[in-house]
């Protein structure tokens, strides 16, 4: 699916950096369309005609939408849309003296030209309707003339930051505090002044630093003096209030700053809660790996103690199929969550086989390519023990009279399917090797029936096993 700066590009002759610049504005417009209680459409020229089209939309949070239905692709002119076209060509914020009705509803536009490096590349409209608009008051004023602030740092080609730190933006609504160039705190919203209360600050914070209140340092000096977009936390106990801290900038100067707060103290309750969870799986998935190696420990000791041949050959292929088991558990004690790379398991049974049964005087060679991606241990583990009783076949039958080889495994995924080809280039498998099976396949042949796949042999040149195990049952 293209993204956003691929549709602007196919449709316009803005370059690379100009369409990114537009995907990041539309990233980060949400404070906009929520200090503005109107809805956002971004306009774009296309190619080869004087037409607009409508690019990207945006609905505020804090006020009720006026286009339930989606204008991207809509296309307009000069007749449709003057205000867009005027902004466009004179490269100024253009609003309307009075509202249009449309469909019944009177509709306020302001049209703002997006400007990046000196250049407007499109023209952004925040569209809302005194009659669906709240009662005006103390915070609706706050927020009409903080979005002023951000449409003339879009104008400027301020807003979007370049570098945005990674995670979702807090809500407006979610609590706001106004900040002057020093970064005292001029306002805060009713959910920012509770947050305050959560934290245990009772008194009056108006005309105070944050950094002040006892609950850490904050990132409002340093995002007011790099000018840059900047994240931080408020905490006490077991409350969290993160921070987004906006400076607010006129030409080149800082004349102020927005701190966004959003309480998430039961995400990182949550958050604790799975951490711990996630490393008591790995604590059991680690004893269960170490409880493996003891077992396949003790059969090797038998093993030396027995007189018999076949004996013994039987103790070293159970302790393979032990060890293939305890290498899931080993990587699942690595991976976040409960899952495992099956590529890196594939890799390290490789291994395991080879120093088990590959003589060093023998020249056979075991190659793993491809991935098939994270597994659940109930998928990972019984291919695990196919994959070394495949390897261990092919090492035990397809090299006699010392000859060399190697034997290559490719791993993939396939729509909802995981495939495992093992392949070796030895004497080839007999017709109808699977009906009188020995035991190794006779477990494989089992393995695979249970997970609801199929396994197929062919001899061409040597033997080639594939397998194909459905990822959802």
């Amino acid at each position: 699916m293209p993204t956003l700066a691929d549709r602007i590009r196919a449709i316009t002759d803005l370059d690379e950096a100009e369409a990114q610049h537009l995907r990041a504005l539309c990233s980060s417009w949400q404070v906009l369309a929520d200090l503005s209680f109107s809805d956002l459409l971004l306009y774009v020229q296309r190619q080869n005609d004087e037409l607009f089209e409508i690019c990207a939309q945006l609905r505020p949070f804090t006020s009720q939408t006026l286009y339930p239905h989606d204008l991207v692709g809509t296309r307009v002119g000069q007749p449709e849309q003057p205000i867009v076209e005027r902004a466009w060509r004179e490269g100024q914020v253009w609003q309307q003296d009075e509202p249009v009705l449309v469909n019944g509803i009177p509709i306020r536009m302001d049209a703002i030209p997006v400007r990046y490096r000196g250049r407007v590349i499109a023209v952004l409209t925040k569209e809302g309707s005194p009659a669906t608009s709240r009662r005006p008051g103390r915070l609706e004023q706050i927020y009409l003339e903080t979005a002023d602030r951000v449409s003339r740092m879009i104008l400027e080609g301020i807003f979007p930051w370049p570098h945005t730190p990674s995670g979702e933006w807090p809500r407006v609504g979610d609590g706001l505090f106004l900040l002057d160039q020093s970064g005292q705190v001029t306002w805060a919203s009713p959910n920012a002044v509770s947050h305050l209360r959560r934290l245990g600050v009772a008194q009056n914070v108006l005309g105070r630093y944050l950094d002040e209140l006892g609950l850490g340092g904050t990132p409002v000096r340093l995002a007011l003096a790099s000018q840059a977009l900047v994240d931080g936390e408020l905490s006490r106990g077991e409350t969290v209030v993160v921070l987004r801290v906006m400076p607010l900038i006129a030409g080149r100067e800082t004349t102020g700053g927005l701190a966004l707060a959003r309480d998430v103290s039961e995400i990182r309750q949550k958050e604790r809660e799975l951490s711990v969870k996630d490393a008591t799986i790995r604590e059991i998935h680690h004893r269960v790996k170490n409880n493996l190696q003891t077992i396949a420990s003790l059969l090797r000791l038998q093993g030396r103690r027995l007189n018999s041949e076949e004996a013994r050959d039987a103790l070293r292929e159970s302790v393979l199929r032990i060890g293939s088991i305890a290498l899931v558990h080993e990587t699942l004690t690595e991976e976040p969550g409960d899952v495992a790379e099956f590529g890196e398991v594939a890799r390290r049974i490789g291994q395991m086989v080879s120093d088990g049964l590959v003589l060093p005087e023998r020249k056979i060679e075991i190659k793993v390519s491809g991935t098939a991606g994270p597994l659940g241990a109930d998928l990972a583990t019984p291919l695990a023990v196919t994959l070394t009783e495949l390897l261990q076949n092919a090492i035990e039958h397809a090299f006699p009279d010392e000859r060399a080889g190697a034997v290559t495994v490719e791993l993939g995924r396939e729509r909802d399917e995981v495939v495992m080809v093992v392949r070796d280039d030895g004497v080839g498998i007999p017709a109808g090797a699977l009906e009188g099976a020995r035991l190794g396949l006779q477990i494989v042949k089992s393995l695979i029936d249970e997970l609801g796949g199929i396994i197929e042999l062919s001899a061409n040149g040597g033997t080639t096993v594939e397998v194909r195990v459905p990822t959802k049952r």
